[in-house]
């Protein structure tokens, strides 16, 4: 069936009617192998209702685009599937969008294909990764080696191929430039991409990257480990940590010279929990006994095997408002991400007790990483070479993945870059610590700044500009050659824009910081980067 393309429509209808757009959408059908199509139109202001495991969208609000839902076959032999959604607004920018996901979870994630993706005039696309589960739980990948290797790869891979084609297939013309946006397992995919498939994406934005999967999900078990059992003598009850984090400030608090409860550079700090330590008549609602300073120090420190071997870093002091919070792993833990991934990933065992994981049980899940899921090398040349630009960012106070996982990542890539290659690491990578940030969004500092899931979490950038909107900075960058220096980021009250700005705050790219020069404490006018 012969299907007008935009430019045709334009000839015939000057500008496009809705009606013309609808009756577009849902006659277009493609011709890709293993792959099943179904086409909506949603008209400007329609309801948009749509629930999956990684998020929902309840809206009126959106502007009209067509929505084609996707069964791609990503095992021919195994029969395995993904679900795959390619979300094409009729006022196309001509640039495509890609979406990652959070956790182990399997779902397109609607939230971003609305609030981050077609809102702003991209066509883009996210996947359910192969699978269909909440971010905690893996018992899909039980011995199902394919689902294992769609997760860490293969079925973005497919689905990305699959949005290029019918992108440019539904507007009649080329793309004009490919982008990535994700934080967390989203972030981990961003790299992977670049690393595995240099040529998909020009630019790619990543926050605080799940990477690799088992060192965290080993680390997840080793935080856990400190602090437990609950109500043992190590165990850090939640109501502590507000304690924690006031003695912390105390301290610490104006090292940057700035008294605002926000550490610009945690790692300045040198915290002693000990002023806290319980005496014979202390109130022990207010303080710490030695086992449980002893359980905070484990918290903070980088991990290590018994023969020195870096496995993963520990928290940064100052975040401890969400440490002690239910989506930590200090409080039980209650993300199961490490177990579960040991269960299914590794052993195949759903009654595998975490509490006997060994230093081999470790090393034997880095080296087999089941279903590629993990970049465990830190060459991206091939992406560089060909003018990638990649974006990085992580909060300071993240209390799911620490902080320094990503300087880590950064410090090792710019090395390897820099040893093995002519190139300037800061012509193609650049990477934004965020003060007071914790996991991709929220937290006591400047914190919104368009990276992903903030808009969907009430937290959107000030300005949709390349100062303010880190994936605009992205574009920017990539189609005019303007590399971002300091972005401006926005902590609203309550974390929530409607209730007004509290401050705002310059985000400065590593090794740079953002310095107080007088002035107007809530104003980023007031800071510069040095």
């Amino acid at each position: 069936m012969l299907f007008l393309s935009r430019s045709a429509l334009l000839a015939i209808f000057g500008v496009i009617s809705a009606a013309a757009w609808k009756d577009h959408c849902e006659k277009f059908t493609a011709s890709i192998p293993n792959v099943v199509l179904e086409a909506t139109y949603y008209a400007p202001g329609a309801l948009v209702n749509l629930t999956s495991p990684s998020s929902a969208v309840l809206t009126t609000k959106l502007p009209a685009f067509c929505r084609l839902a996707l069964t791609i076959t990503t095992n021919t032999t195994s029969g395995n599937q993904a679900l795959t959604e390619v979300w094409m607004p009729d006022d196309w920018n001509a640039r495509l969008l890609g979406f990652g996901n959070g956790g182990l979870s399997g779902g397109v994630v609607y939230s971003a294909l609305a609030d981050d993706g077609i809102s702003q005039g991209y066509s883009s696309f996210s996947t359910n990764t192969g699978h269909q589960s909440d971010i905690g739980h893996a018992g899909w990948a039980w011995n199902d080696t394919n689902a294992q290797e769609d997760f860490g790869y293969r079925a973005f891979q497919l689905s990305y191929q699959a949005a290029k084609s019918l992108t440019e297939e539904y507007y009649g013309k080329s793309i004009l430039k490919k982008y990535y946006l994700g934080c967390s397992t989203a972030g981990r995919m961003g790299l992977v991409e670049a690393q595995r498939f240099p040529e998909d994406f020009d630019g790619i934005v990543v926050g605080s990257p799940a990477n690799p999967v088992a060192r965290l999900a080993s680390w997840n078990i080793h935080m856990g480990r400190q602090v437990l059992p609950v109500n043992g003598s190590r165990w850090i009850p939640e109501e502590l940590w507000p304690v924690i984090h006031a003695e912390v400030l105390k301290q610490c608090d104006g090292l940057d010279g700035v008294m605002d409860g926000v550490l610009d550079d945690p790692r300045q700090c040198l915290f002693r929990p000990e002023a806290i330590a319980c005496g014979p008549s202390s109130n022990s609602s207010t303080c710490l006994t030695l086992d449980q300073i002893a359980a905070l120090r484990g918290l903070y420190t980088d991990w290590y095997s018994q023969n020195g071997t870096f496995l993963f870093s520990g928290w940064d002091v100052g975040g401890e408002l969400a440490y002690g919070g239910p989506y930590s792993y200090a409080s039980g833990p209650d993300i199961p991400i490490g177990p579960e991934y040991y269960k299914y990933f590794i052993f195949g065992n759903p009654d595998w007790e975490y509490n006997t994981l060994t230093e081999s049980d470790i090393f034997r899940a880095i080296e087999t990483n089941p279903g590629q899921v993990d970049n465990n090398g830190y060459n991206y040349t091939s992406y560089f070479t060909r003018g990638g630009k990649l974006l990085h960012y992580v909060g300071l106070a993240d209390q799911v993945i620490s902080a320094g996982n990503s300087y880590v990542t950064y410090n090792s890539i710019s090395a390897f870059t820099t040893a093995y290659t002519n190139l300037d690491v800061n012509d193609h990578y650049r990477f934004y610590p965020v003060p007071g940030m914790y996991h991709c969004n929220g937290g006591v500092g400047a914190n919104a700044f368009g990276g992903d899931g903030q808009r969907t979490s009430g937290m959107p950038p000030l300005i949709r500009d390349s100062k303010h909107d880190i994936l605009t900075a992205m574009v920017d960058w990539v189609e005019n050659g303007n590399a971002p220096t300091d972005l401006i980021a926005a902590k609203y009250t309550n974390n929530n824009s409607t209730q007004g700005i509290e401050f705002t705050r310059k985000l400065c790219p590593y090794p740079q910081k953002g310095v107080y020069q007088g002035g107007d404490q809530n104003s980023s006018n007031s800071f510069v980067c040095q």
